[in-house]
């Protein structure tokens, strides 16, 4: 037998002779490579390099790629040539400082970075940046006239710009170049967002330019259409978060099949971050702040404002696409990860577990309209068969959204008293129940704000009224006290602003579990 040694020996005396033969093709293979480097400049990267870009600061004129040992997945729609671009024009940058900015470590931004596509860029003969390969877009069509905004709808003013539209963020405006020679010019501001009447709410301008009037030069060009709307207003609490920003931004948004840009003006970082898990599966495009960006975009299509239904609500007859509530709860839901359409609430999944209880969320409001006998109320949905999940309302605003979605998922109703919380229904299966409870003087808002939304969810909705026994405000105003008598006195004489602040913000609930006991078999009743 040979030993390592020899072997080693051998092996060494071969490789020798390989280095003689292979040594001058080595030196031609490098004096090529120089060659060709001499002509080009630089190394071209290929068709299969990263398509993952981080979000860009508007002052910088190169995205940065992100390493693709990261965990991030790239989209089929990605890796189709030429879609969804964003690129900055900074004409005057040299290659070789393109390849430096690339290779700084990404700095931090307020932008939140939605799934960008693969990037292929072109100059244009005024050296502009530009989409290559990009087919014509046509999911919209000219206007007949140069009248693009809609100022008669009772919630909302809209501007739709199809066609040649550019966008200045830092003054807040949005032109629009029409392809008709007899434009007079026309001028709207609007209010952003789907609450057309609060005042507070960040205006933007649209233009409409005339023929005598220079369109300022684009420094960024998208084959994308995008939506330019306004955070605050009521934002901060959840309902108005879906019933405000996300539910019209889903009925604006959802056709374009996340291929569309947002540019959001007063820009709230808790609120893009608090749902970036929806926003992102609205758009794969970067998310601009409208108030800082420095560039001129051009669009082919650009939305101003956000369309709106009703109170946290869809009217499918007033939705080209047909969508409905039903549509918006099962959009979240995927966009989630949570369990399938087809799969029932967990009570019915577990049939076949003798042990297994209907579960239910009971949400106590930490502030006002909570359950004074909280435990009380805990002790007596255990007497009718539920598991109790417990949960405070300061956890539904302030806990991670993906955590607290998993955990109304896995229950089968959801109870509270009416306010932001139930609003968390929108985590439900199909045919969960919405268990709420009533206080008193408000029984007028109650199935508008969220019995209807509940139902037309495809979910149950049971609601049960206090008495005013039940209620903290008899004990500080009394049996003769109008404000226990006639409530609907005290909403005619002072409007919803004394509801309020007499039944909304004073009142709390000492729940009688006898008198609510059949509300209870009613829910059992849909659950089973």
């Amino acid at each position: 037998m040979g030993s390592p040694k020899a072997a080693r020996s051998k092996a060494g005396q071969g490789g020798i002779w390989r280095r003689r033969i292979s040594a001058p093709f080595v030196v031609v293979l490098v004096a090529a490579v120089l060659v060709l480097v001499a002509f080009t400049g630089q190394f071209v990267q290929g068709p299969d390099a990263s398509s993952r870009f981080t979000p860009v600061h508007v002052e910088d004129s190169i995205p940065r790629r992100v390493p693709t040992d990261q965990g991030l997945e790239t989209s089929d729609s990605s890796r189709q040539e030429g879609e969804g671009s964003d690129q900055k024009a900074e004409p005057d940058e040299s290659p070789d400082e393109a390849i430096r900015e690339q290779q700084q470590p990404p700095e931090e931004t307020t932008e939140y970075s939605g799934k960008e596509s693969a990037l292929q860029v072109q100059e244009d003969e005024e050296g502009i940046v530009k989409e290559a390969g990009s087919a014509p877009y046509t999911k919209c069509t000219l206007p007949s006239s140069t009248t693009v905004c809609d100022l008669s709808n009772l919630r909302f003013d809209i501007c739709e710009l199809c066609g040649d539209a550019r966008t200045i963020g830092q003054s807040s405006t949005v032109m629009y170049v029409p392809h008709t020679q007899t434009s007079d010019g026309e001028e709207w501001s609007i209010r952003a967002q789907s609450r057309k009447n609060l005042p507070w709410i960040k205006k933007v301008t649209v233009k409409s330019l005339n023929t005598s009037q220079p369109a300022p030069r684009c420094t960024s060009k998208h084959a994308m259409p995008a939506i330019v709307f306004a955070l605050g207003g009521l934002t901060a609490n959840i309902w108005h978060d879906f019933s405000d920003v996300l539910v019209p931004l889903f009925l604006t948004a959802r056709e374009f099949n996340g291929d569309v840009q947002f540019l959001i003006t007063n820009n709230q970082p808790w609120f893009t971050k608090k749902y970036s898990t929806i926003l992102s599966n609205l758009t794969r495009h970067a998310i601009i702040d409208f108030d800082l960006d420095n560039q001129v975009r051009c669009y082919p299509h650009v939305i101003v404002g956000l369309r709106s239904h009703g109170d946290l609500g869809i009217y499918p007859n007033r939705s080209p696409q047909n969508y409905t509530m039903m549509d918006f709860r099962l959009f979240v839901r995927q966009a989630y990860g949570l369990a399938a359409p087809e799969v029932g609430i967990p009570y019915r999944a577990d049939r076949d577990d003798p042990d297994k209880k209907p579960r239910v969320m009971l949400i106590d409001r930490g502030k006002t309209r909570r359950f004074v006998n909280a435990a009380y109320v805990v002790q007596g949905l255990e007497w009718f068969g539920f598991e109790v999940v417990k949960v405070d309302q300061n956890k539904t605003d302030s806990s991670s959204l993906d955590e607290f979605a998993q955990l109304v998922d896995s229950c089968d109703a959801i109870m509270g008293a009416h306010g932001a919380g139930l609003t968390n229904m929108v985590f439900l299966r199909s045919g969960g129940v919405v268990v709420h409870v009533v206080p008193h003087g408000v029984e007028f808002m109650a199935d508008a704000f969220y019995g209807a939304p509940a139902r037309d969810m495809g979910l149950r909705h049971v609601n049960y009224s206090i008495s005013p026994e039940e209620s903290t405000l008899l004990e500080k105003y009394g049996w003769n006290h109008t404000v226990i008598k006639d409530p609907e006195a005290v909403r005619s004489s002072g409007g919803l602003e004394k509801v309020g602040e007499v039944y909304m913000s004073e009142q709390d609930i000492v729940l009688n579990m006898t008198r609510f006991g059949p509300i209870l078999l009613k829910a059992i009743d849909f659950i089973m």
